[in-house]
């Protein structure tokens, strides 16, 4: 396992600024508040995150995701389509082009070689485990069954 210099830890702390408000603004605009927490709750998350702490790949989080979504025939959590796009595919997306991804960008200089990827991978569980925490934030407010 590769480690990362004290330099490299703080350009991927100081993205956490922009990956708060937008793994915030994610569950917003997929209307979790609309998904039933039995659908789409803690344990689910947790289980996103378990992926993501187990593995060095940011391919494999993304592959689990899409497991999920196609476990969701019903389209009830996972494949829950708010403004068109499903949760899933916006989690997606927010992975590969958009916050985590800006994020990446923003520091990459940083990083070369096998960093590149632990370096993605680092902001991949920052960013889930903002979401899990909006998500629980959200709870309240969410349906119950």
């Amino acid at each position: 396992m590769t480690t990362l210099n004290v330099d490299q830890r703080r350009a991927i702390d100081r993205q956490k600024e922009q990956l708060v408000p937008a793994a915030e603004q994610l569950l917003e605009s997929a209307r979790v508040v609309d998904i039933s927490k039995k659908k789409l709750g803690d344990s689910q998350f947790k289980n996103l995150l378990a992926v993501a702490n187990e593995t060095e790949s940011p391919a494999v989080v993304v592959n689990f995701i899409r497991y999920q979504i196609g476990r969701d025939g019903k389209g009830t959590s996972w494949a829950n389509k708010a403004a068109g796009v499903t949760f899933g595919q916006q989690l997606i997306d927010a992975l590969e082009t958009g916050a985590v991804a800006q994020s990446f960008a923003a520091i990459e200089s940083h990083f070369d070689g096998e960093l590149v990827q632990v370096a993605k991978i680092e902001l991949i569980r920052h960013f889930l485990g903002f979401a899990s925490r909006y998500l629980k934030y959200l709870e309240p407010q969410r349906k119950q069954s």
